[in-house]
């Protein structure tokens, strides 16, 4: 926490090369009490398009962990942040690779498609999966973090949205945010993530539904 910060704090950074990069600090405490420390936590889609330049920005904000949560299917398809960057990738997937195949995934966006119980479900199931991923990055904060730590991490997936949303969920509300503004926060993806044509094609096709629904499932709700 930080009494000095607020929500003022710049929330979204230029990295090049990656989408929806933000600072998760800055939110207010539904007492009034203080701040989540700024320039401590950062969530985003997946860094596998980084550029030089980009790779520039995370060393400056001194970032010196990366938690992944994607599996081996969109790290073959999307790439991870390259070794040139001197920053250590850990991997906290939650899924297996089967997880991804075109029956599965159909399945998961169609239940994004249905409405704020289906989403409620998905939601529920990778909380549950994503338990020890989850606690993992908990106890990396803790052990790393001190009062008077300047380094940084980031929290990742593919679109830095339902999986890494929900993590940035439970850190906010142990930080005593209020659920307005956790919400707040999570539809800032929203603006942050989009996908091209052919990105949406290719999901489109893969996941065996249309493109209007791949569109929604890839909106914050």
């Amino acid at each position: 926490m930080n009494l000095h910060s607020g929500i003022i704090v710049p929330r979204w950074i230029d990295v090049q090369g990656v989408k929806n990069f933000r600072d998760l600090g800055g939110w207010p405490t539904k007492d009034g009490s203080g701040y989540v420390r700024e320039r401590t936590i950062f969530r985003c889609a997946h860094l596998g398009d980084i550029t030089p330049e980009g790779i520039k920005v995370l060393q400056g904000l001194n970032v010196k962990a990366v938690f992944d949560f994607r599996s081996d299917p969109e790290l073959e398809r999307y790439g991870k942040l390259p070794d040139e960057a001197g920053i250590p990738v850990i991997n906290s997937s939650m899924y297996e690779s089967h997880d991804f195949n075109p029956k599965n995934l159909a399945a998961t966006l169609k239940n994004f498609c249905s409405g704020p119980a289906g989403i409620a479900q998905s939601y529920l199931e990778t909380l549950e999966v994503g338990k020890k991923s989850f606690g993992n990055i908990f106890h990396h904060i803790i052990k790393e973090f001190g009062q008077d730590s300047r380094n940084s991490l980031i929290v990742h997936c593919t679109a830095g949205k339902d999986r890494t949303g929900l993590w940035c969920m439970l850190l906010l509300g142990l930080c005593g945010v209020d659920n307005e503004v956790i919400a707040r926060e999570y539809a800032l993806t929203n603006v942050g993530y989009w996908l091209t044509d052919e990105e949406l094609a290719f999901r489109a096709d893969y996941a065996q539904l249309s493109v209007d629904q791949v569109k929604m499932s890839c909106s914050a709700p």
